[in-house]
C-alpha cells in the first residue's frame, strides 16, 4: 500500500481504497517509464540547443564585428516578443535592405519540412513589415531577402530542396573547421517550373542570380568570409538550461563559494552584442534568476558579498556548467514523474466517483 495522503475530497472510509488504487497506478506507470532513455533525450536536447546557438553566432559574427557590404547585425530572434514564428537574426543596410536569417544545425531527411517552416516565417516577417520598421529599424524597408544558414555538410541538401520546390531562400554554409561562412550554389536534379529561361545554361545562370544577394558586393564579401562563434550567448527562446550558462559565465568565487550578483548577469546580457532593449534585458535576467532558483541552481544568499549563491561545491566554470545540466535534467525528470502521479490521482478519483455513482444508482 502506498503511503500517500489522499486528497481531502476522499471520504475517510475510502482512503485505504484510494491508496491501493493510486499505488497500483503509479507502480504501473513508473515501470513503463524509461528514465535512462528520457535522460539521454534531454542531453541530446541540450546539444541541439548548443549547436543551434553556435550556428547563429557563426552567421552573425561578421556583421556584429564589421559591416560587409554595409550590412550590420540588428538583433537576434526578431519578433520573438510577439510570440509568432520568427527568424533567428536580422541584418540591415543603410539602403533599406534587410536580411532575415534562420539557422539550422541539422536538416531532417524530409527537407521539405524545413522549407515549409521557412515559408511560414517569411510570411510573418512580411506581414509585420511596418512593426519591424518602427520597432527595430526606425526607417523604411525597401527590399527583403531571406537566408537559411546551416553547416557545410547539410548545405547541398537544403539548397537543392529550396531550388527544386521553387522557394526563394539563399543558402549560407558554415565550415566550422576553417571558421568560414559562404553562399552555397548547387545544381538541382530538376529545374523548377518558375524559371523564365528555357536553355539549360541560361536556366543555371538564372538560378545563380536568384539564389544570390541583390547587393553584388555582399556576394563577394561572403566568399568564405572569416567568422567565429561565441556571439549569441543569450537567446530568449532557447531552453532555460542553455540560457542559464550566462549565470555560469558571470559567476565569481567568494571564500570558495561560487556566487553572482544580478548586476553581473545584466552586464553580461547587455554586452552579448544581440542588441536587446534595456527593458528586454531586465526581463531576460528576471527569467534567468527565477529559473535558476526553480531548478535549485541558484539560491538567495543572506550575505552582503553577493545577491545569489550557486548551489554547488564546484567553482570552475566547466564543472558548474555540468552541474547546471545535471540539475536541469533531474528537474525535468522529476516533472515527468510528478505528471504521472497527477494523472494517477485524477484517474483514481474519477474511478472512485464512478463506482460511488453506480452504487447510488
Amino acid at each position: 500500500m502506498t503511503n500517500v495522503d489522499p486528497p481531502e475530497s476522499v471520504p475517510e472510509g475510502q482512503k485505504t481504497k484510494y491508496r491501493g488504487l493510486y499505488g497500483k497506478c503509479v507502480k504501473n506507470k513508473l515501470q513503463k517509464f524509461s528514465e535512462q532513455a528520457k535522460r539521454e533525450n534531454l542531453r541530446d536536447e541540450i546539444d541541439v540547443q548548443r549547436n543551434h546557438r553556435k550556428l547563429i553566432s557563426y552567421s552573425i559574427f561578421p556583421f556584429a564585428q564589421g559591416n560587409p557590404a554595409d550590412y550590420k547585425f540588428i538583433t537576434a530572434e526578431p519578433l520573438e516578443e510577439l510570440d509568432v514564428p520568427n527568424f533567428d537574426f536580422l541584418l540591415w543596410n543603410l539602403d533599406g535592405s534587410v536580411i532575415f536569417g534562420e539557422a539550422k544545425s541539422s536538416i531532417p531527411s524530409n527537407a521539405q519540412t524545413v522549407v515549409n517552416q521557412l515559408q511560414e516565417r517569411k510570411k510573418v516577417a512580411k506581414d509585420k513589415k511596418e512593426y519591424i520598421e518602427k520597432e527595430y529599424l526606425g526607417s523604411e524597408i525597401n527590399h527583403m531577402e531571406f537566408v537559411i544558414a546551416t553547416y557545410i555538410n547539410h548545405g547541398d541538401k537544403i539548397a537543392k530542396e529550396i531550388i527544386e520546390t521553387g522557394a526563394e531562400f539563399i543558402t549560407w554554409v558554415v565550415d566550422a573547421h576553417s571558421d568560414t561562412l559562404g553562399i552555397r550554389h548547387v545544381r538541382p536534379s530538376s529545374f523548377p517550373d518558375n524559371l523564365e529561361a528555357e536553355e539549360p545554361d541560361a536556366m543555371l545562370e538564372e538560378l545563380d542570380r536568384r539564389y544570390s544577394h541583390d547587393v553584388s558586393s555582399l556576394n563577394g564579401e561572403l566568399d568564405r568570409i572569416t567568422t567565429s562563434f561565441g556571439q549569441a550567448d543569450v537567446l530568449p527562446t532557447s531552453i532555460i538550461v542553455d540560457r542559464l550558462r550566462v549565470v555560469v559565465q558571470s559567476r565569481r568565487v567568494e571564500d570558495r563559494y561560487p556566487c553572482v550578483d544580478r548586476g553581473d548577469v545584466v552586464d553580461y546580457v547587455s554586452n552579448s552584442a544581440l542588441n536587446y532593449s534595456e527593458e528586454r534585458i531586465q526581463g531576460i535576467v528576471d527569467d534567468l534568476i527565477e529559473a535558476g532558483k526553480r531548478i535549485n541552481f541558484l539560491s538567495d544568499w543572506d550575505d552582503d558579498r553577493a545577491d545569489f549563491k550557486i548551489v554547488s561545491n564546484y567553482t570552475a566554470k566547466d564543472d558548474l556548467e555540468q552541474v547546471l545540466e545535471d540539475k536541469w535534467v533531474d528537474w525535468r525528470i522529476k516533472r515527468m514523474v510528478d505528471k504521472k502521479r497527477t494523472e494517477c490521482e485524477e484517474r483514481v478519483l474519477a474511478e472512485m466517483d464512478r463506482q460511488t455513482r453506480l452504487g447510488d444508482y
